[in-house]
């Protein structure tokens, strides 16, 4: 259940700017290329949400890379099998075997049973080595809001918005948000991107992202973020799509080792 973005009506951001309060004791500090932290709880709608996304299992994607390892027959483990755009892999002793949307379990289930035809109960596991480019949200005051896919080796914040289009004259850079999905809540970031390119920001690791954040650029500041994650933030993602990914990327079955 990966990409679950409801469409972003053009009047939308019109809405948002107009509903959210733009000035509280919540605003960001006003310190220049500064980033503020925070964490709003959950509602108990969303606390309900977040329960039922338990249940989640990641799904491989195109570009995930895996190894097998066999238990007793060394000679036929096997690295840096990565998914192809079709969907398939091929690796030795196996060819052009669709495996995109498989959880970690079936993959290793199918593995299993193809060198049962030759071996005697073969013990393996299925390692995921490399994720492959992980999808993040873009919305609010950019040219192309939506979701977009980034890889490992380049998946900032700036990086986001660039391939959302960059900023729309009605932006307000100083005032971008980044949210996560954790344990506890949302946990949000208010940077300020707006003299990114002449002056760089101070801490560069916090405009890092992790599969599945949301980056929201408004038009002004958003100053009650418990109105904007139980009011606002619903209205622009499927919180239950959003809540789902994120599970089942945090709790990869059958997993030893994730190098990134």
């Amino acid at each position: 259940m990966f990409g679950c973005l409801r469409h972003v009506a053009p009047f939308a951001t019109c809405f948002v700017a107009a509903a959210l309060l733009t000035h509280s004791a919540g605003c960001a500090t006003g310190r220049s290329r500064g980033v503020e932290l925070g964490l709003q709880p959950f509602s108990a709608a969303e606390l309900q949400i977040r329960e039922a996304a338990r249940d989640a299992r990641y799904r491989l994607r195109v570009g995930d890379t895996f190894a097998i390892d066999f238990k007793y027959q060394d000679e036929l483990d096997q690295h840096n099998v990565t998914i192809l755009p079709d969907g398939r892999f091929t690796m030795a002793g196996m060819e052009d075997v669709r495996a995109v949307g498989m959880s970690i379990p079936e993959l290793d289930s199918l593995v299993t049973a193809h060198f049962a035809r030759d071996y005697r109960n073969p013990e393996l596991s299925v390692i995921i080595e490399q994720l492959g480019k992980q999808s993040v949200y873009v919305i609010g005051e950019v040219r192309d809001p939506g979701i977009h896919e980034l890889p490992w080796t380049n998946h900032g914040v700036p990086q986001a918005v660039a391939l959302a289009g960059g900023f729309l004259d009605t932006a307000a850079p100083g005032q971008t948000l980044v949210i996560r999905v954790t344990e506890e809540g949302y946990q949000y970031r208010r940077c300020d991107l707006s003299h990114l390119e002449k002056k760089g920001l101070r801490d560069a690791a916090a405009l890092d992202l992790q599969p599945f954040d949301v980056v929201y650029v408004p038009r002004s500041a958003v100053g009650d973020i418990a109105f904007f994650t139980e009011n606002v933030l619903g209205s622009l993602v499927d919180l239950g799509g959003l809540f789902w990914d994120v599970y089942a990327i945090t709790h990869l079955e059958s997993v030893n080792v994730i190098t990134r």
